[in-house]
This record gives C-alpha cells, sequence and structure tokens, in this order.
C-alpha cells in the first residue's frame, strides 16, 4: 500500500520541525517563507515572525553576495554548496554553516536551505593548519609558514633577512641541547621585539631565523642589522644560572617582481654566509653573574 501525498507531507513537516539542521524556505524574492527551530535558536529569530525576512540574514555581512548568487542559481534550478559564517549575534566565536541550497518548487518557485554547523570542523582544521606552519619552540612561522608567506609577497620588494647564529654549535656541545632551546627561544623573543609589528619573522629550523620586511622608504637594512645584532650579541641567562653569549650574522636580498621567492630566500642566504665568513666566531658559556 503506497503512502498518500499528505503522509508524505506530514512526514516532512516533522523533520523540518525536529531535526538538528538549520532549514530556510526562501521565496522567488530572496525572502524567507519559513524556518525550523533549530535555524530560529542560530539566529535568535522567531519562527513565527521570521517568515517575510531577508534570507541573507542567515550569513555575516560579508558573504551575503554569495548567499544571493547561490539562491538566484538555485531558483533557476541550479543547486549550490556553500560554507558561510551565521551573523555574530553575541561578539563571540563565529559560527560556520555549510549550506545546501536547491529548488524544491517551480512555481511558484521555493528554494530550500539546508545548513550543518561545521565549526567544529572548521576549527579543528584550522588548528590542524596553524601547528602545521608553527614551529613548537619558539612559536615563530616555521618553514612552510615562511615559504607560504615568501607566496603572498612575491614580487612584493620586501626584503628578506636571512639570520644565522654564530656559535650556537658551541652552546649545545658544551651546555646541552637544552640550553640550546632556550637561546632559540630567546633568540625568537628578541628578535621580536626588535622589528615592527608588520615585519615576518620565522625560525627555518635549527638556528637559522628569517625576517621578512615589507618595502619601506623610511627604513634600511643596515640599521636593522645594527639593531639585530646588538639584540643578539647581549648575554643570555639560561636555565640552570648559566650565560651564554653568541653573535649573529645577517644577509638579505629582494623579493623583485619575476623572482621566485625560494631563489630569493636561497640568495639572502648566500649573502648571509658571505658576512659569517668574514667574522670571528664569538661565543661564551658559563655561570651567571
Amino acid at each position: 500500500m503506497s503512502a498518500t501525498a499528505t503522509e508524505f507531507d506530514a512526514v516532512g513537516m516533522t523533520i523540518f520541525a525536529r531535526t538538528d539542521a538549520l532549514l530556510l524556505l526562501v521565496d522567488d524574492q530572496q525572502r524567507l517563507a519559513a524556518i525550523n527551530a533549530a535555524a530560529a535558536h542560530a539566529t535568535g529569530l522567531d519562527v513565527a515572525t521570521a517568515p517575510g525576512r531577508d534570507a541573507t540574514v542567515f550569513v555575516s555581512a560579508r558573504h551575503a553576495p554569495d548567499f544571493r548568487r547561490a539562491l538566484r542559481d538555485a531558483a533557476r534550478g541550479v543547486s549550490a554548496m556553500q560554507e558561510h559564517l551565521l551573523p555574530d549575534l553575541d561578539g563571540g566565536h563565529h559560527r560556520s554553516v555549510a549550506w545546501s541550497v536547491s529548488r524544491v518548487r517551480e512555481d511558484p518557485c521555493l528554494v530550500v536551505c539546508v545548513g550543518i554547523d561545521v565549526t567544529a570542523s572548521r576549527d579543528e582544521c584550522e588548528d590542524l593548519r596553524a601547528r602545521a606552519l608553527t614551529d613548537q619552540l619558539t612559536g615563530l612561522p616555521n618553514r612552510a609558514g615562511l615559504l607560504d608567506h615568501l607566496t603572498t609577497m612575491a614580487g612584493s620588494g620586501a626584503t628578506v633577512v636571512f639570520c644565522d647564529l654564530n656559535g650556537f654549535k658551541s652552546v649545545n656541545d658544551t651546555l646541552g641541547h637544552a640550553a640550546g632551546d632556550a637561546v632559540l627561544v630567546q633568540t625568537a623573543r628578541r628578535l621580536k621585539r626588535t622589528v615592527r609589528g608588520e615585519d615576518f619573522i620565522a625560525r627555518l629550523g635549527g638556528d637559522e631565523f628569517v625576517i621578512v620586511v615589507p618595502p619601506d622608504d623610511d627604513a634600511s637594512f643596515e640599521g636593522l642589522a645594527r639593531r639585530l645584532l646588538r639584540a643578539i650579541e647581549q648575554p643570555m641567562v639560561l636555565p640552570g644560572a648559566v650565560a651564554a653569549t653568541v653573535g649573529m650574522s645577517v644577509g638579505r636580498a629582494t623579493l623583485e617582481p619575476g623572482l621566485d621567492p625560494a631563489v630569493v630566500l636561497t640568495a639572502a642566504d648566500e649573502d648571509m654566509y658571505k658576512m659569517k665568513s668574514r667574522l670571528p666566531t664569538r661565543t661564551t658559556a658559563g655561570a651567571a653573574r
């Protein structure tokens, strides 16, 4: 025995009312025809008074144009899948919702939007990405994070400053790897205090650090280099009441238009070694006084 259309409608209304998904029915004017309880709860709207409101009330302002486009496409019979942020009601964390937008009736037109909260998944992905791009010891961006940033700055004329500690191996050999780690952490802190807020600092690996300096006619590499050397050459007090002093060599290259950022990074590295070859290694380690 087959079910009647009325029975199907009853089942549909039950799902509409009880599902945890956000459900919207939107007319051909992109206005809400109906919303379910989950959608009302997510936005603070009332199920009874929501009809007639603009459907973009369910997405953040910057995502509204894309959502309108999806509604127009769905009205023409072209379904869409999009992810948008819900409006921020309480000044807290934005929630991400993946929307499936499709037409369920042609005349008069009616579009259904089914939204699934993917905030937890999105946050997990962002956390994993952040971990993948961050050096766990210093908290600075790592090599992958640096390469990402260099790609975004390609051809900008920014200066790539390659920094390499002098005498770091001696600290490791004399005081141990824990002391070496402490030197790297203090180096990262001193670099961050020395550069400007718009400058990008990364730990490339080992005792190598890279600073990316956006173009600035009022700033000079020589001035930055002097400040960096002064900051690093100050004695570092390490765990166990010991102190170490290391030096640093720096080199530079420019992200000129048409140059591969990886090539520019290599050029900065080579320029740094010119300085390192000219300077004696200055390193001391002993009890802190």
